[in-house]
């Protein structure tokens, strides 16, 4: 006969795939619960109406928005955050951090966004000619903390309409994402923060003087440097034509998509 330890038994108990006993508990432990189980900082991939809807949505929230006429508004295929679904009481936690963002005109917002935390990104369709009267009723913009774009034609969203960016904490330049097909849970990584990064380049530039025949510019790095010069050509652009000023110019930093 196998005989079960105490331990063993205390084991299985912990890792009981369900807790019935939940609604149960003290009302502020339950929500100390929900806000541990926010999510962490998100890339909010905003959609042009005018894209292909190639895609299925990954919820039935998001499948009744895609269905319900040709309304010329932003949309995004980035999940809704789950607390949003799970009760009133998650629900309510969780609109203290998300809300519907970035309407266009009189029309229902349809993004869910948490602005101190998330990044609002915005890629080639997005930034397309047809999309500058979109743009120029767009809300919400000025509550927009981290921003990324894809270099190219960037300054046309900050041309069309003169917004009020005095919030705006960090402009990411995305690359390398002509031929990629972004999903719903798209991450972005990072290069290294600006300082670190100059450093980098001045080290690597540094190397390059060396009268050492071996000492060569490792791929990634050489990479990086390529972005890094590329964002700070663009951002000399972006100066020129941006419609106003900011207080406090943002972190300028690249990524590419995971």
């Amino acid at each position: 006969m196998e005989l079960t330890s105490p331990t063993q038994d205390t084991m299985s108990q912990t890792m009981a795939p369900s807790f019935s006993k939940f609604n149960d508990l003290p009302p502020e432990l339950r929500i100390k619960i929900w806000q541990t189980a926010m999510p962490e900082a998100r890339t909010v991939v905003v959609k042009s109406p005018y894209a292909p809807k190639d895609d299925a949505p990954p919820s039935l929230e998001e499948a009744l928005v895609h269905t319900d006429g040709p309304t010329k508004t932003w949309t995004s295929n980035t999940p809704i955050p789950a607390l949003l679904h799970v009760n009133a009481e998650a629900r309510h936690e969780a609109s203290k951090r998300y809300q519907l963002a970035l309407s266009v005109g009189q029309h229902q917002p349809r993004i869910y966004v948490d602005f101190t935390r998330d990044t609002i990104f915005l890629g080639s369709s997005e930034l397309k000619p047809e999309c500058s009267s979109l743009w120029s009723k767009t809300n919400d913009m000025e509550k927009i903390e981290r921003l990324a774009v894809v270099p190219e034609g960037a300054w046309r969203v900050l041309r069309w309409k003169k917004i009020d960016f005095d919030r705006l904490q960090k402009l990411t330049f995305v690359h390398d994402t002509e031929k990629l097909k972004l999903g719903p849970t798209m991450e972005l990584v990072e290069d290294k923060a600006q300082d670190e990064a100059e450093e980098l380049v001045e080290r690597i530039e540094q190397a390059q003087r060396l009268p050492e025949p071996e000492a060569t510019e490792a791929p990634l790095e050489n990479e990086m440097k390529q972005r890094m010069q590329a964002a700070r050509d663009e951002l000399e652009t972006l100066m020129m034509v941006l419609p106003t000023t900011w207080e406090k110019e943002p972190i300028i930093s690249t990524a590419v998509f995971a």
